[in-house]
């Protein structure tokens, strides 16, 4: 009794855990997602953050020089926030319906969050080093930082990616 027990609260952890990996790559995917950080003598220190939405209409305006790594970081937004609720649905099934067919198939949803996670942080860091940044001495300088979303949804990406892997386990 005490092992169906246990068995019982693993599962439960693991899909609540997962559950909350997803909301939260859901939730970073619509806040900001970077800042330009603009530090100048004349203005002071001043930053205006942009959502993805913002950032993909400010590169449509620009046309074919638009903003460099933004398709890539954007599509991993979609895919790491897409594969997170994948995750959650992955652990849900195979854990609570025990369905034996799917472990396989959340292990292999966790392990395709995580990667998308990874790639995610990495166009992000990308996008910031390659876009606007500008270098005046001591007059002004600007650049791109994360801003709350990509953060979120990286913290979300992995919690869900880790449960639909170890829902792998029986």
């Amino acid at each position: 009794m005490a092992k169906k027990k246990t068995s019982f609260l693993m599962r439960l952890i693991l899909t609540v855990v997962a559950l909350a990996g997803a909301a939260l790559a859901v939730t970073g995917f619509a806040l900001d997602w970077v800042k330009y950080s603009i530090d100048a003598v004349i203005v002071g220190n001043t930053e205006f953050a942009y959502t993805l939405k913002d950032l993909a209409d400010v590169n449509s305006a620009f046309g074919d020089s638009g903003l460099e790594m933004f398709g890539a970081m954007n599509a991993f937004a979609y895919i790491t926030m897409i594969m997170s609720i994948v995750s959650f649905a992955a652990v849900l099934l195979s854990k609570f319906l025990h369905l034996g067919f799917l472990r396989p198939i959340a292990g292999l949803a966790g392990i395709l969050t995580i990667l998308s996670t990874i790639l995610l942080i990495v166009f992000t860091a990308m996008f910031c080093s390659k876009n606007a940044g500008f270098d005046l001495g001591e007059l002004a300088n600007g650049k791109f930082v994360w801003a709350v979303g990509p953060i979120l949804t990286v913290i979300g990406g992995f919690l869900s990616g880790l449960c639909a892997s170890a829902a792998y386990k029986k």
